[in-house]
């Protein structure tokens, strides 16, 4: 078992240092040419950051990490649906002003349910916005672990968690709908991957092979692939109706932009506005990055990696807590903070500095290798949230400190690491009873 996940340890990291690699491409070599003056500070910032990243997750992924079952599984996993489906119904009302039975209004127009959506959450004319957020983040831990609770436990799903599961899906995909907004579907999407992977993992970790047959391997490959089809058309769709059209593309107002002739083919011009999105996307956050990088550092007291700890607790410590940050100071550049991405670094720098960016990220991927090793080696549901965690941190790395965004899920989170780091080490019987059931 031990040499089936040797080949199985490192594979989280080549995948997420791939995918940040060709995220820093896509910003240098892609179809925008950023105005920035500190290329080799900005290069050798990124590389230290990725290395501290891949020494930190050998470590965890050798550690011995806690192991425990999660035994109430099910009640979360019942309790997370229930509150999934009952908050959709106030959700949307505070974010949108709508019913979730007035979908039929978005639907045709995701431009218009947008900027409908930033209307109401001005306006907030129901009132109720702060109370939904609250309740969003007490049962947050429980709506998370949904998905990834199913999957790892399909045999033993009941008639009735199979309605319930059903159900939470559909109003995630109407929440999405209502606001005209993308990180929903993406998450779903992302955490159903994660966790087939790590299912995949714990059977191959049983059996020393996947039991899979190539018909089968071909369904799931060509589902993923209809699966992502339909984002990326939805995503561009998307995008088309809020910039009302793809014949020219801009980023920060028009510090970059990229313009089409009108004689191109509209699958050409479609192909190009989708390449420019994603370098968009996943790349613009290095310009920020660039811009932070060259101001000074004034500490933020702990609170500068999180925009919901800066805006409820600012006040109370520091007045000036916002305009010390490093988010205060691109803004300040001409990179609008809050509709412009600047990676996830500038935040946590604001706490301890670019010179001790680097070992935080270390410290990061140490608990995000430890938690793959916990959830594949030991069985831990707690681990395996964990480590969706983490991915998820990875993913939006070039944006921001996704985690830590809202309220929601920073408290989920935070709950999940603790349940996982007090579960104890898994013993031998457990190990065992573990490895039988999945082997079976």
């Amino acid at each position: 078992m031990s040499n089936s996940f040797h080949t199985l340890r490192l594979m989280p990291l080549y995948v997420g240092t791939t995918y940040l690699a060709l995220t820093v491409a896509l910003f240098f070599g892609g179809p925008f040419n950023w105005p920035i003056e500190n290329t080799t500070t900005l290069l050798l910032f990124l590389s230290a950051s990725i290395a501290s990243i891949s020494v930190g997750f050998c470590l965890g992924s050798r550690s011995s990490s806690p192991g425990g079952n999660l035994r109430a599984w099910r009640f979360c996993f019942r309790l997370g649906a229930i509150a999934s489906i009952a908050l959709l119904f106030p959700s949307t009302l505070a974010y949108t002003g709508k019913w979730p039975w007035e979908i039929g209004l978005v639907l045709g127009d995701q431009g218009a349910a947008y900027r409908e959506m930033q209307v109401a959450l001005q306006a907030n004319e129901s009132g109720i916005r702060l109370y939904v957020s609250i309740a969003r983040a007490a049962f947050g831990p429980f709506v998370f672990c949904v998905i990834p609770f199913s999957i790892l436990n399909w045999e033993h799903l009941r008639r009735v968690d199979f309605i319930l599961l059903f159900l939470h899906v559909i109003s995630i995909v109407i929440f999405s709908l209502m606001r005209g907004t993308d990180r929903e579907t993406i998450d779903l999407l992302f955490v159903v991957i994660g966790t087939v992977v790590i299912r995949l993992a714990r059977q191959s970790l049983v059996t020393g092979r996947l039991h899979f047959s190539v018909t089968r391997i071909f369904g799931f490959l060509l589902f993923f692939a209809t699966i992502s089809i339909i984002a990326l058309a939805l995503f561009i769709d998307r995008k088309e109706s809020r910039m009302g059209g793809d014949d020219a593309f801009c980023v920060g107002e028009t510090l970059v932009c990229s313009t089409r002739g009108k004689n191109q083919s509209p699958i050409v011009s479609k192909s190009m506005f989708g390449l420019e999105m994603l370098t968009a996307y996943t790349a613009q956050g290095y310009y920020g990055l660039s811009l932070a990088l060259d101001s000074d550092f004034s500490w933020t007291y702990g609170l500068g990696h999180s925009p919901f700890l800066i805006d409820r607790l600012g006040n109370h410590i520091d007045e000036t807590l916002y305009d010390r940050s490093y988010m205060a100071k691109i803004n300040a550049a001409g990179w609008d903070d809050k509709t412009q991405w600047s990676t996830i670094f500038p935040w946590l720098a604001s706490d301890v500095g670019f010179p001790g960016v680097p070992f935080v990220m270390a410290i990061f991927a140490f608990v995000w290798g430890a938690s793959w090793k916990s959830s594949v080696v030991s069985g831990s549901d707690a681990g395996a949230l964990v480590f969706l965690y983490s991915c998820i941190l990875v993913l939006y790395i070039p944006a921001n400190n996704q985690l830590a965004q809202t309220l929601e899920p920073y408290f989920s989170a935070v709950f999940w690491l603790l349940t996982w780091l007090t579960s104890g080490r898994p013993s031998a019987i457990s190990r065992r009873k573990f490895f039988y059931r999945n082997g079976n």
